[in-house]
Formats: structure tokens, C-alpha cells, sequence
């Protein structure tokens, strides 16, 4: 079974996509069998990291520069 922390996390971390325009995705594969899927946004973003021993994937948000206030 899950661990229930880890798996509201990774809810928390797929809900800032709500809103949000996909502009490109694109997985990666890597030698110890785990991949990557990369989801661009307009405003960051969100790559999910999978491994067959993880019960959940990691998820990480990079945001750009779409969510610093601008420059005067």
C-alpha cells in the first residue's frame, strides 16, 4: 500500500497544473529501469520522476520566469 502522505503530495504537486496551458511533454528513459515525464507549461514546469520500486512517483515544479513579477 501507499504511503498516504507521499501520495497526497504527489496530488498537491499534479493540482498546479489546473489552469494551465500544456505546451509540450516528453518522457526520458534511464538505465536503472525509472523514466522521467516532462510537462512544459506556460507558466513552469512539472517533471515526474517513476521507478518500479517506488509506490509513487516523485513530482517536481520548476517554475520560470511566467511567476516572477516583472521587471520595471
Amino acid at each position: 500500500m501507499p504511503d498516504q502522505e507521499h501520495v497526497k503530495e504527489c496530488q498537491e504537486q499534479m493540482e498546479k497544473l489546473k489552469g494551465r496551458k500544456v505546451m509540450d511533454c516528453s518522457f526520458e528513459a534511464y538505465e536503472n529501469n525509472c523514466w522521467r515525464f516532462y510537462i512544459v507549461t506556460d507558466r513552469g514546469e512539472l517533471v515526474m520522476t517513476f521507478c518500479p520500486d517506488w509506490n509513487c512517483p516523485v513530482v517536481e515544479h520548476h517554475g520560470d520566469h511566467h511567476e516572477e513579477a516583472p521587471e520595471e
